[in-house]
């Protein structure tokens, strides 16, 4: 009876300690007893629940993700479905009936859904299935944007229940204050990369009943994912470079998401000045029609001039961002592209753009008295931040 007994309680330590030993979560991850929904990899500045994490985590729901500055995170879903968030983007993850739920606060996310998939982005959810992928970015206070890459998207606006459907390859501009949708303008949406190819991890097990309250069985399966994990990532490496060597995989992993992250900083800048010239545009185009109808020729000329001069800055922002996607698909792929010439192209654009603002910004002041002459100013667009000193070729 007693040797019967002795066998239980050593078996018993036995799992316990193949539990703790094998899975890759923090301490913090045992005071909660919410379903575990996926597991979060990172590189570089990345917070969990509020805690910095070097390399992997346990998802559980209701948690924060936050990617800091030059940080970047992939987040693998029970459902299978996958998540990538950019520097600088924060979202906190639930689950309800309806399946998985992410709440965007700022930032920028790819995604790819094998299951229903919704991103709030307030007061639009955005929703996703079938193997449909793109991307969501917060712009700023007032904007955000989303595409479909492969697949349809739907957005609905929670306000109103209005919704439609963004197709492959399309593009919306969403108003976060008026809950207004549009098409991009000159595809300035398109500032997000597609999501990465990754490697094929054992899928977590996010179907449980969650916390300390799992049974054994249960434990043992999260544990063996976060095993499978790391043999799915040994197995990386030998298909990408037939090395063993994990030191360098992780170098070029790194170099990739370098990578990742600048083709995603030239995207984002050049639809901030895509959005710029639009307003430029515009403004100068209502100014000349004003200053024209006051008699004063000159004035009015010298805005039809700023009003031609942004319409072909924002011709050649268009082909620039042809350019940058078809770039970041390569790099997505596994390829390398010229991000250099790239950035060249855009600092001479940025620079013509920012030009024509400030020349735009002068000419209203000057005629500020005029009637019909916008009393606005468009602002400077700053040259994109690069996550490493040089951006890789």
């Amino acid at each position: 009876m007693l040797s019967s007994d002795l066998r239980r309680l050593v078996a018993a330590v036995l799992v316990l300690s193949t539990v703790f030993v094998t899975m890759p979560v923090s301490a913090a991850d045992f005071s909660t007893s919410k379903s575990v929904v996926g597991s979060v990899s990172a590189v570089g500045p990345v917070q969990l629940r509020g805690v910095g994490i070097s390399q992997e985590g346990t998802l559980f729901a209701g948690d924060s993700v936050r990617a800091g500055q030059k940080g970047y995170a992939k987040i693998l879903l029970g459902t299978g479905s996958k998540l990538e968030l950019s520097e600088k983007t924060d979202v906190n993850v639930n689950r309800d009936a309806q399946g998985v739920k992410i709440a965007m606060n700022t930032g920028t996310i790819g995604f790819t859904a094998s299951a229903p998939l919704r991103i709030d982005v307030l007061p639009f959810e955005v929703s996703a299935t079938d193997n449909a992928s793109g991307n969501v970015a917060i712009m700023s206070a007032t904007t955000a944007g989303v595409r479909a890459i492969n697949g349809k998207v739907t957005v609905r606006n929670l306000k109103t229940s209005e919704s439609f459907v963004v197709l492959k390859g399309q593009e919306r501009l969403l108003g976060l204050q008026t809950g207004v949708n549009a098409p991009a303008l000159a595809q300035v949406a398109s500032n997000v990369p597609g999501p990465v190819p990754a490697p094929k991890p054992q899928t977590p097990a996010g179907k449980t009943g969650g916390g300390l309250a799992m049974d054994t069985g249960a434990w043992l399966a999260v544990a063996g994912a976060a095993a499978l994990t790391g043999l799915a990532v040994w197995a990386l490496v030998e298909a990408k470079n037939n090395n063993d060597n994990i030191d360098d995989l992780k170098a070029s992993q790194t170099a990739q998401l370098k990578a990742i992250s600048n083709a995603s900083a030239l995207a984002n800048t050049a639809a901030q000045l895509q959005a710029q010239q639009a307003a430029v545009a515009s403004l100068a185009a209502q100014a000349s029609a004003a200053l024209r109808v006051a008699g004063n020729t000159t004035a009015s000329n010298a805005a039809n001039s700023i009003a031609s001069q942004s319409a072909s800055v924002q011709s050649q922002l268009a082909s620039l961002q042809g350019q940058i996607s078809a770039a970041q698909a390569t790099i997505a792929n596994g390829g390398t592209a010229n991000l250099s010439a790239l950035l060249s192209q855009e600092q001479a654009l940025l620079t013509q753009a920012n030009s024509l603002a400030q020349q735009l910004n002068t000419l209203l002041a000057q005629n500020a008295n005029t009637p019909g002459v916008p009393q606005t100013t468009v602002s400077t667009v700053q040259p994109p931040a690069q996550s490493s000193a040089s951006i890789p070729a």
